[in-house]
C-alpha cells in the first residue's frame, strides 16, 4: 500500500508493461488502392513487428482528459473547448495584447487558463512559446513472435439502376420499348487488416511540471489544490486509456482486451524513474531492482483491476513542487 501522509508528493510516474489486444486495427499506415496497410515498425535487429504509434496513444489520453475536464468544469481555452489540436496557438488571440507581447506572462496565462494545454503541451508561433507535454508515450509494439496479422476481404453492395451508354442520336432498346431500367447490384471490394497480440508499452507522467512556467521556472498555478486537481485528472485519463483504447476502425474492430500486466513506477523525490522496455521478458524483475536502488516505488499489476487500484491510490497524493530556493 502507498503511504497517504500529507508530505507525500509524486515527482514522476511511469507505467510500463504488456497489453493483450485481440482483433483490432487501432493504427494504420494508410490505404493503397482498396487495401489498408497496418502499422509496421522495425526493431534494432531488423525484426519487423506490429505497432500502434505514441501519437495515437497520446491522442486517446488527451481525449479522455478533455472529456473529464469538460464534465468537471475545469478551465479550457477556447480552442480546447472544441478539442482543436492547435490548442494555445489557436487561442492566443484571447489573451490581452500586452500579455501576448511578453513570453513569461503569455506562458503563465496559457497554463492558468487551460488544463489541457498545461498537461499535454503546446506550441505558439507568435510569440514563439513552446512547452513540452507532461505526458509522454512510446510506440506500442508487438512482442517478437507474439502477434498475428491478417488481411480480410470485404465487400459493400448497393442496388442501383443500369445505365445504357449509347451513341449520340441513338435510342436504347429499353427506351424504345418503354421498359423500366433494370436494377443491378454495385459491389465495392476492399481489404482491411485485423491484428492480435501481446504489445509492449511505456508511458511517463512528469507530475512535478504541472502548472510550471518553463520560461522562468516558477509555478503559474499558485494554488496547490489546482495542481492536485489536474494531477488527478491525468491519472483518471490513464485509467480510461487502458480500459478503453481508442483509435482507427473501432466501429468495426473494437479491440478485445484480454489482459494487461506490468509495473507502475513512482518517484516521490526529484529523481527520474528508470525505464526498461517490456520487450525484454525479464523487464519486471530488472525494473524492480533498478527502482529499489534509486528509491523509487514499484507497484506490480497483473490485470486491469489491480492497475485501477494503484492509480486510485495515487490520486490520493499530490504532485511534487520545486522548492522556493530552486526557483530563484
Amino acid at each position: 500500500m502507498m503511504s497517504k501522509q500529507g508530505q507525500d508528493r509524486v515527482f514522476e510516474v511511469a507505467i510500463v508493461g504488456r497489453a493483450t489486444w485481440n482483433l483490432h486495427s487501432l493504427n494504420n499506415e494508410g490505404t493503397i488502392g482498396n487495401v489498408t496497410e497496418p502499422r509496421t515498425v522495425t526493431l534494432w535487429n531488423g525484426d519487423k513487428v506490429d505497432g500502434v504509434s505514441g501519437e495515437m496513444m497520446k491522442h486517446i489520453h488527451a481525449f479522455w482528459s478533455w472529456l473529464r475536464a469538460k464534465e468537471g468544469r475545469l478551465p479550457l481555452c477556447s480552442a480546447c473547448q472544441k478539442f482543436q489540436p492547435q490548442r494555445a496557438d489557436a487561442s492566443i488571440r484571447d489573451l490581452p495584447e500586452e500579455v501576448r507581447g511578453r513570453e513569461t506572462d503569455a506562458m503563465g496565462e496559457i497554463i492558468r487558463r487551460c488544463v489541457l494545454c498545461d498537461l499535454h503541451g503546446f506550441f505558439v508561433q507568435r510569440p514563439t512559446i513552446h512547452r513540452q507535454s507532461t505526458i509522454e508515450f512510446g510506440w506500442v509494439v508487438g512482442v517478437r513472435e507474439k502477434f498475428h496479422r491478417d488481411l480480410h476481404l470485404h465487400a459493400r453492395h448497393a442496388i442501383g439502376s443500369q445505365e445504357e451508354t449509347t451513341s449520340e442520336g441513338e435510342v436504347s432498346e429499353e427506351e424504345a420499348s418503354g421498359e423500366r431500367e433494370a436494377e443491378v447490384t454495385a459491389q465495392m471490394v476492399y481489404h482491411r487488416p485485423t491484428r492480435s497480440g501481446i504489445y509492449a508499452f511505456v508511458t511517463l507522467f512528469q507530475a512535478w511540471r504541472i502548472g510550471l512556467n518553463e520560461v522562468n521556472y516558477t509555478y503559474a498555478l499558485g494554488n496547490d489544490d489546482e495542481r492536485k486537481e489536474r494531477f488527478e485528472l491525468a491519472l483518471t485519463a490513464y485509467e480510461w486509456t487502458f480500459k478503453r483504447p481508442d483509435g482507427a476502425m473501432t466501429t468495426t474492430r473494437l479491440p478485445h482486451i484480454e489482459g494487461v500486466e506490468g509495473l507502475v513506477l513512482v518517484a516521490k523525490t526529484a529523481v527520474p524513474v528508470p525505464l526498461l522496455s517490456p520487450l525484454c521478458d525479464d523487464y519486471r524483475q530488472k525494473l524492480k531492482e533498478l527502482a529499489e536502488r534509486q528509491g523509487v516505488e514499484a507497484h506490480e499489476f497483473d490485470d486491469l483491476l489491480k492497475l485501477t487500484e494503484i492509480l486510485t491510490e495515487l490520486r490520493q497524493l499530490s504532485p511534487f513542487r520545486l522548492s522556493d530556493s530552486s526557483q530563484q
